[in-house]
C-alpha cells in the first residue's frame, strides 16, 4: 500500500513538474541589458522584449542593469534562476573581460539563444587620403612601421582590438601603428578629418553620415564575405593578402541551465520575431547588420569569439 503511494505521489510530482515547464512562459519575462538606455544594445533588447511578447502572450520587461564595465549586468543573466524567466544580452564584452582580469564570467555562463547585432570592424581614411585602397595602406605599414597614427576608440576597446588583429594578421607587431586613444569613434573620425591620424577601424556604420558627406571614405570592412549593408566596401581579407575578420556583437541569452524545452521555444520564438523585420529595419537605420545564429552554432560561435579575443587581448599586455 505504502508502496503504491509512494509510486502515484511520484509520478503526480513529476506530472504536475511537465504541466508546470508546458506552460511556460506563464507569468512576466525580463531582459537584462548590462548597458544604458538608450543606445542601440537597449533598443535592440526592447525590439526583442517588444516581440517576445507579441508571441508569448505575457509582459517581458527590459532592466538595465549598468556598471563594472558590463561585468555587473552579465553577472546578474548568469545568476539568474534558470527558469526561462530572466533572459539576458550578453555583448561582446563578455568575450573580452576574463581575459581582462575583470570576471570569471564566460560564455559557459550562458545558454544562447540567438546572436542579435553584428558591427563589422572596418577601415576609414580621410577623403584627400593619400591611401586609395586598403593594400596601399597595409603595404605602407609594412614598408614603414611604427610612422602611421590611427584610433577609434579607447584602449583596450573593441575598435583598439580591430588594429591589433589587422597588424598580427599581417605579422607585425601591435606597435607597428601607433593607437591613439578617444572617447568614442565620433572623435575618432573628427581627428581623422582634421589629419591628427592616419586612418580609424570603426565600424562602417559609425563612418556612414561622413561617408556620405564625402569626408571620409570607407577602405575595407573586416566581414568574412561581402554581404549585407556594405557589400559594395572591399573585404579587407579579400582585398589583401591577410587572413582576418573582425566583429562586435550581441546575443540573446538565458542562465545556463535552462530547459531545453524552454531553449527551444525561446528559438522557435525569436525567428518568428526576426521573420516580423522590425529588429532589421532599425539596424539598417543605425548601420549595423542582424546574421542570426542560433543553439550549437551559436556556442561555437561564441567560444570562436572567446578564443580570438584572447589572443589579441594577449599581445596588448606585453
Amino acid at each position: 500500500m505504502k508502496r503504491t503511494l509512494l509510486i502515484t505521489a511520484i509520478a503526480s510530482s513529476v506530472l504536475a513538474s511537465t504541466s508546470a515547464m508546458a506552460a511556460w512562459p506563464d507569468k512576466p519575462i525580463k531582459i537584462i541589458v548590462p548597458w544604458g538606455a538608450g543606445g542601440n544594445t537597449d533598443t535592440v533588447a526592447r525590439l526583442v522584449a517588444e516581440g517576445l511578447q507579441e508571441e508569448l502572450g505575457v509582459n517581458v520587461n527590459v532592466i538595465n542593469r549598468t556598471g563594472g564595465a558590463g561585468v555587473v549586468g552579465h553577472d546578474a543573466m548568469a545568476k539568474a534562476k534558470p527558469d526561462g524567466y530572466t533572459l539576458g544580452v550578453a555583448t561582446v564584452e563578455i568575450a573580452m573581460m576574463h581575459h581582462q582580469g575583470m570576471t570569471s564570467l564566460d560564455y559557459t555562463n550562458y545558454t544562447p539563444i540567438t546572436r542579435l547585432a553584428v558591427n563589422l570592424g572596418g577601415i576609414q581614411v580621410a577623403e584627400n587620403s593619400k591611401f586609395k585602397n586598403i593594400k596601399q595602406l597595409t603595404d605602407y605599414i609594412k614598408a614603414h612601421p611604427g610612422e602611421l597614427k590611427a584610433s577609434g576608440s579607447g584602449l583596450n576597446s573593441g575598435w583598439h582590438l580591430n588594429l591589433i588583429g589587422m597588424l598580427d594578421a599581417m605579422g607585425l607587431p601591435s606597435n607597428a601603428v601607433t593607437f591613439v586613444p578617444s572617447e568614442g569613434s565620433s572623435s575618432a573620425l573628427m581627428e581623422l578629418v582634421s589629419g591628427g591620424i592616419d586612418f580609424t577601424t570603426s565600424s562602417p556604420g559609425e563612418a556612414r553620415s561622413m561617408v556620405q558627406a564625402g569626408m571620409v571614405r570607407n577602405l575595407a570592412t573586416m566581414a568574412e564575405k561581402a554581404d549585407g549593408l556594405y557589400k559594395d566596401v572591399p573585404v579587407f581579407q579579400k582585398a589583401t593578402p591577410y587572413k582576418y575578420s573582425f566583429s562586435t556583437w550581441n546575443s540573446l541569452v538565458a542562465p545556463a541551465g535552462v530547459p531545453e524545452d524552454v531553449e527551444k521555444k525561446l528559438i522557435s520564438t525569436m525567428k518568428k520575431v526576426f521573420s516580423e523585420g522590425k529588429i532589421q529595419q532599425y539596424a539598417t537605420k543605425q548601420g549595423f547588420e542582424i546574421y542570426p545564429l542560433y543553439g550549437k552554432d551559436m556556442v561555437n560561435f561564441m567560444k570562436s569569439e572567446d578564443e580570438k579575443y584572447g589572443k589579441l587581448i594577449s599581445k596588448l599586455k606585453k
